[in-house]
């Protein structure tokens, strides 16, 4: 039994262990992992499979990097149901629908209480064309998530998020600058190992963060890297700061699906303790993006725009 306090996205479960002292039952820390789909305007865009937390930046920076939400300005109203408050709502329905007209078996009543861990979850975004006016151009975004699990559909708990919109901007963005030394690049790597705590519980978790050469700004994880990496482009979306002067660090490999999502961000450094792939560094070459791969102690290897590391 683990002495620390269990992340709300962990569970322990009982496994058999065999190493050099034998074979044993213990319990281990896994992380849980969860099917939400994405709806933009009524219009099914994905099916994410991601841990349950930070689904509002998830969604945000999904639709950022798809190219469907420019700025989080443009968002009216977001909802989220979790699987958690599913249960008493649906037990409820599934009683006044018993008791107003004959089920052809119970089991067809049943079907709505299933707590199934398993099941889709969604999350849906309506996302508004731009709007030309005289007042200024408007969008308006709402993302709803409701559920279904594989027996049949599930009403969901939701958390309800709500903005007034605003006119999209049509200023250029400045291009993202940032300087590092060699020691500052080893200390943020440092600081950014020490945090990626759910993967040295459960070794399942990629991570991400936002930093400048000062320190971390902003963390994230998840079982997917690509998940990681859109909640941090969306909290940088919901919180309105800009990539100017800030890098990106990565838990894992440099690929090229992670590199054109990062183009995306305006964030202009880049660092990993893994390797990048050849795509990885034309791509980042192309768009005058500083690529460090192999981050670890006394090595770091810079692939491109090696100006920026002084």
């Amino acid at each position: 039994m683990p002495t620390f306090s269990l992340p709300p996205a962990c569970v322990l479960r009982a496994i058999t262990r065999i190493n050099s002292t034998g074979r044993h039952k213990v319990e281990d820390i896994l992380l849980r992992e969860e099917a939400y789909d994405l709806i933009c305007n009524d219009k099914t865009v994905t099916r994410m499979h991601c841990m349950p937390t930070h689904l509002e930046e998830l969604a945000v920076g999904r639709l950022f990097t798809l190219g469907m939400l420019r700025s989080a300005s443009q968002i009216a109203s977001l909802h989220i149901h979790h699987p958690q408050a599913q249960n008493a709502e649906i037990s409820e329905h599934a009683a006044h629908a018993a008791s107003d007209k004959d089920l052809p078996d119970q089991d067809a009543a049943n079907q709505f209480t299933s707590a199934d861990s398993a099941a889709a979850h969604s999350i849906a975004a309506t996302h508004a064309k731009k709007i030309h006016s005289a007042e200024g151009a408007a969008c308006a975004t709402t993302i709803l998530q409701h559920g279904q699990s594989i027996e049949g559909p599930r009403i969901a708990g939701s958390i309800r998020i709500a903005t007034t919109s605003e006119p999209s901007s049509d200023n250029p963005a400045k291009k993202a600058e940032v300087r590092l030394t060699a020691a500052q690049v080893h200390k943020l790597q440092a600081e950014f190992e020490e945090r990626c705590v759910l993967f040295r519980q459960t070794g399942a978790a990629h991570s991400c963060a936002l930093a400048t050469e000062k320190g971390i700004l902003m963390f994230y994880e998840d079982i997917a890297r690509h998940n990681a990496l859109d909640k941090l482009i969306g909290a940088m979306q919901l919180q309105g700061v800009s990539p100017q002067g800030k890098l990106m660090i990565f838990s894992g490999r440099l690929a090229v699906d992670m590199l054109e999502k990062a183009v995306v961000s305006g964030v202009r450094l880049l660092m990993a303790p893994g390797a990048p792939s050849l795509a990885s560094v034309e791509l980042a070459e192309t768009r005058q993006i500083s690529l460090l791969g192999f981050v670890r102690k006394d090595n770091i290897n810079i692939y491109t725009c090696p100006h920026r590391i002084v």
